[in-house]
């Protein structure tokens, strides 16, 4: 058989290698270097050091593990044995994380008695889940509710929870089932890669064969990831000359000054839109293009760590991000981009919303499901992760802050819909593209989501006008 990187996790002698224990050991030691590469801390690391000597028991290792991400990644409980010594500053921490566990508990305790709940909280489990968290958000100075910042971080894991309740999949099922993805080792933001035990039980390997093959492919996509995290590097000195965050002693720093002279020294669209100094038409539609690219190479890099470290632990879950820039639609850019955000507005925006409007006609309820999505999701979600203006009641500031993007979800919202109903004629048709129409199709989208990313730059100085001169600049108006 023929040797191919890329195609890692299907090579039958790999395969056979690695079921075996000096294999394993191999293949730990190799992750492991990844991991650390990547900058990955004690927490991840020992999850995956115990899962690979006892995987019969991985849902109780993530589960311990997420204790100790509760208290070190959120709370900034220091990695080093020397904060073991006398002051024991990690004393708050461990007890902070000992009380959200506890939070989280009772949030499981509530969905294990979901048959129990008033009818309107069954009907609706999701929006109670959310009316809850903003109920509580609303009385987040309140130095006992202190735990509430994290809600944010919670309330999808909690959503797909909720959803779980619902549906009556939460039968023998424990407490440890659920908070290894409550609180992943493997990391996360706000949006859940890997969603709810519901998607990771499907994807979990149930045999040697196929734990092996996912940790190969993790494996792969942590070399991805190190081949992406090097380009976005290069690409940062070369076009915008800026030093490169990467790893790496003095090999990396004579690469860099050697890279260095050959830099552009552009700016990026940020700082063109903050400054509000517009640059040549050619000058501002390449930063637009080359925005796009450093965007996806930033995404694609964290979402192959993350995923990566999914399927080390046995679950061979879907990539975040898989070659969006060769995407001829804008529906399929869209659905490879950012698959779990993706996945997320669906789950809970677009299939509620379709599923609810039976009486419209087909196109009015498909484009009244890719708004609810791609439009009031889109929005409600980056709000929620940043809910201060609205706690705090100050619209003003959440007018300047938000006003671009909700021009930039809107546009998103129209695209994704004029793409499917595009799709739609294409399949009806039937005929096949070549080469040029497919180049033309590609081109095509890497404009329309250059364009409209225009509004989805955040900063200070980044406001509607300033986001709407600098799209005028790009026609020389």
């Amino acid at each position: 058989m023929t040797f191919r990187p890329g195609q890692l996790h299907e090579n039958e002698r790999l395969l056979t290698l690695v079921q075996g224990v000096p294999g394993r050991l191999v293949l730990w030691a190799a992750a492991t270097a990844l991991l650390l590469w990547h900058g990955a801390g004690v927490v991840p690391l020992a999850a995956f050091a115990a899962v690979m000597l006892d995987p019969q028991r991985k849902r109780l290792w993530l589960s311990v593990a997420a204790f100790g991400a509760l208290g070190g990644r959120f709370f900034e409980l220091p990695e080093s044995p020397l904060s073991l010594l006398p002051a024991a500053p990690w004393l708050p921490a461990v007890l902070i994380a000992a009380a959200a566990t506890a939070a989280l508990f009772l949030a499981w305790l509530l969905a294990r008695g979901f048959a129990r709940w008033p009818a309107a909280f069954r009907r609706h489990p999701v929006l109670t889940v959310h009316a809850a968290i903003w109920a509580g958000l609303a009385l987040s100075g309140l130095p006992w509710l202190g735990l509430l910042a994290l809600a944010p971080y919670f309330a999808w894991r909690l959503s797909y929870l909720a959803v779980s309740a619902g549906r009556g999949r939460l039968a023998g099922t424990g407490f440890r089932d659920h908070l290894f993805y409550l609180v992943p080792a493997w990391g996360g933001t706000v949006t859940p890669y890997g969603k709810g035990l519901d998607y990771l039980s499907r994807h979990e390997a149930g045999d040697a064969l196929a734990l092996a093959r996912s940790r190969l492919a993790g494996v792969k996509l942590l070399l991805l990831a190190v081949a992406w995290v090097c380009a976005l590097g290069v690409m940062n000195i070369v076009v915008y000359g800026r030093a490169p965050e990467l790893p790496g002693g003095q090999t990396t720093r004579m690469a860099a000054e050697w890279l260095a002279g050959f830099a552009l020294g552009w700016p990026s669209v940020s700082d063109v839109v903050r400054s509000g100094a517009h640059p040549p038409w050619y000058l501002g539609w390449a930063a637009i293009y080359l925005e796009l690219i450093r965007a996806t190479l930033a995404l694609a890099a964290t979402g192959h760590v993350i995923v990566g470290s999914l399927r080390l632990f046995g679950f061979n879950v879907f990539r975040n991000t898989y070659k969006p820039l060769l995407a001829e639609s804008v529906l399929e850019f869209w659905n490879r981009y950012y698959y779990y955000f993706k996945e997320l507005l669906v789950d809970f925006f677009f299939y509620p919303t379709y599923l609810r409007l039976r009486g419209l006609s087909p196109s009015l309820r498909m484009l009244a499901a890719v708004f609810a999505a791609a439009f009031l999701g889109n929005m409600y979600h980056h709000l929620l992760a940043q809910p201060e203006h609205i706690v705090r009641l100050d619209l003003p500031r959440l007018w300047t802050d938000w006003s671009p993007r909700l021009l930039y979800c809107f546009l998103l919202a129209l695209g994704i819909w004029v793409s499917m109903l595009r799709q739609q004629r294409l399949r009806a048709a039937g005929s096949a593209a070549g080469a040029a129409v497919r180049l033309r199709r590609v081109a095509g989208v890497w404009t329309f989501y250059s364009l409209i990313h225009i509004w989805n730059l955040q900063g200070d100085g980044i406001d509607l006008a300033a986001c709407a001169k600098f799209f005028l600049s790009l026609f020389g108006i």
